[in-house]
């Protein structure tokens, strides 16, 4: 063999060894989540990174950052849009103005009430509204899938009875349309992160805060709040993972396909790992002392009705940013699922 084909064989070989080292030691994509770690969401996106590196041979790696060590909630959308971060496990309601669209199944109260609802409505959302995908194109992301949550029910540390006793009463919201219910019933909205809460309730920055009973355990706040009412203030669709369109457009198209696969099976997986702890949640909650009180159904009713049009606000919001029709298609859909 001569000299210069051996000299080819030890390059191409060198070649490969190189390439196979670079993609087994690929730099993992930096995940910042803005829930701790030991929420039921929480399991799901362990298990989704895991199986995403599995399944791409370890093509795509996902390293999780949890309870905004990689930045606040509010702050993901610019660290993402930044490149500071690869991927961010984040709720599009803390960005009305940005993600619109994302932001209203995330903050719209009292328009839906079961978790499966939320699971039917996003995976038509997403799959029969272009204007998603465009609206998280216009921010340097793609939505990969939304995480649930059981209802957020009015949890208080005092015993509210009716209504009117709702008047004067702090309460922890976010989004544009949470405050709006809150001051419907004679309340005062309190912006509040979730890191925040246990501190809120215990020091009195807020009477009340909306919250499932599942995160409440995870969150110790039936240590602060023993009152827990049956009106659902919010349910719909919490954070979703997003991925910067950088990283997502380096991606192969085999990876790509995977990631959305995985993605999907996620969803469905939260859907179930979420309901279950909240049945979970009321034995241990009970067992703690927390108090499940009756709010009276006219007041239920009452409060609903004394709610802003939503639905028509945001229509009319969209319409003057030219995007009415996907608007309309938006809360038509909305309608027929929660029918």
């Amino acid at each position: 063999m001569s000299i210069i084909r051996k000299t080819m064989i030890v390059s191409a070989a060198a070649i490969l060894v190189a390439g196979l080292t670079t993609a087994a030691s690929a730099a993992p994509l930096r995940m910042s989540s803005q829930w701790t770690e030991n929420t039921a969401g929480a399991k799901v996106d362990k298990w989704w990174a895991s199986e995403i590196e599995k399944r791409t041979n370890g093509g795509v790696k996902i390293k999780i950052f949890w309870a905004g060590v990689l930045g606040k909630a509010k702050e993901n959308l610019g660290l993402i849009q930044q490149g500071a971060i690869e991927l961010a496990a984040m709720s599009p309601g803390y960005f009305p103005a940005e993600l619109p669209f994302h932001a209203a199944p995330n903050s719209i109260p009292m328009a839906m009430s079961r978790v499966d609802q939320a699971t039917a409505l996003m995976e038509r959302l997403l799959t029969e509204v272009p204007e998603f995908d465009m609206e998280a194109k216009r921010n340097g992301m793609k939505a990969l899938f939304m995480h649930h949550l059981n209802p957020y029910q009015l949890v208080c540390k005092d015993h509210i009875k009716s209504l009117a006793d709702m008047k004067g009463k702090k309460v922890r919201t976010w989004g544009k349309d949470m405050p709006r219910m809150v001051q419907a019933a004679g309340g005062v909205p309190v912006t509040l992160g979730l890191a925040q809460l246990y501190e809120g309730l215990s020091r009195g920055t807020v009477d009340c805060i909306p919250f499932s009973v599942d995160l409440m355990v995870n969150y110790k706040i039936y240590e602060v709040a023993k009152n827990i009412h049956d009106i659902t203030l919010w349910e719909g669709p919490t954070n979703a993972v997003w991925i910067g369109r950088k990283s997502w457009d380096s991606m192969s198209p085999a990876n790509q396909k995977i990631v959305q696969q995985v993605s999907f099976e996620a969803a469905n997986r939260d859907r179930d790992a979420v309901i279950a702890a909240g049945k979970e949640a009321i034995g241990t909650l009970k067992a703690k002392g927390v108090n499940f009180r009756k709010f009276p159904e006219a007041d239920k009713k009452a409060w609903k009705a004394a709610n802003p049009d939503f639905f028509g606000d945001f229509i009319k919001d969209q319409e003057s940013k030219g995007r009415g029709d996907a608007a309309r298609k938006t809360i038509m859909i909305w309608r027929e699922v929660v029918k």
